[in-house]
């Protein structure tokens, strides 16, 4: 996703806080989680980093390491199992992999559960080919179209081009759904603990934590489908009620 970090810190990609952990806040935010800040080690607060347009982990953009400092080894180079909800084969060095994982979801009616579906779903694909690289195009056309489709495929091509592959765990929290007639608009401060590496599995995006994300969903021929992902930096959970 999208989130800036003008900072690199080395973190080992699978710690990730305890989502039992994480209190009710604010109605966009409800996991109080800890707002990401740069010279902060995001491995404390066990932050991640999936995009939220086009550059980041998951898809925020984010700031490659400084100029001549290189990347910074993870404290781990010792090889673990992937999550059992990583159903494909990761093609990171570790073999981690990057997956999702339902947080707090607020959702009251058919309707509304149908459409976070989608969100988790799309999501899930994402992050996934923010590690393979690969569009799993039948699996993306069933939640999404329009823009989030090509936002997706674009994904996967900013990341291969940047040689940059999605680890760890993505939380989806849903804190609203506004669901009207056919169109349904998704919103929720998620958990994107997702690091960024390169081939040899060196950290070059740190997790961002808390992200806001705005999601569309509408339904068509009787499926709910993603239609809209964020083109611009996506803001900090805060950590404050709103």
């Amino acid at each position: 996703m999208r989130r800036r970090a003008g900072v690199i810190f080395a973190v080992v990609t699978a710690v990730a806080v305890s989502g039992a952990a994480l209190v009710g806040c604010g109605s966009d935010n409800p996991y109080e989680l800890p707002e990401y800040r740069a010279g902060q080690d995001p491995g404390s607060s066990g932050g991640g980093s999936v995009d939220a347009a086009s550059e980041s982990s998951g898809d925020a953009t984010s700031t490659p390491a400084p100029s001549g400092s290189g990347p910074i080894p993870t404290v781990s180079r010792e090889a673990s199992p992937p999550s059992t909800d990583v159903t494909y084969t990761p093609a990171d060095a570790q073999g981690q992999g990057a997956w999702v994982e339902r947080g707090k979801i607020r959702a009251r009616n058919q309707k509304a559960k149908a459409a976070v579906d989608a969100v988790v779903g799309y999501v899930a694909q994402r992050v996934r080919l923010s590690n393979t690289w690969t569009v799993d195009e039948d699996a993306l056309a069933a939640v999404a179209q329009g823009q989030a489709l090509t936002s997706a495929r674009e994904r996967a091509e900013t990341q291969e081009a940047a040689g940059r592959r999605s680890v760890g765990r993505f939380v989806v929290n849903v804190s609203s759904v506004k669901v009207n007639g056919d169109v349904a608009t998704v919103t929720g401060c998620h958990f994107d603990s997702t690091s960024e590496v390169d081939q040899n599995g060196y950290v070059l995006v740190p997790p961002p934590g808390g992200v806001l994300i705005t999601m569309e969903v509408k339904l068509s021929q009787g499926v709910w489908r993603v239609t809209s992902w964020p083109a611009e930096d996506v803001p900090t959970c805060s950590a404050a009620k709103k």
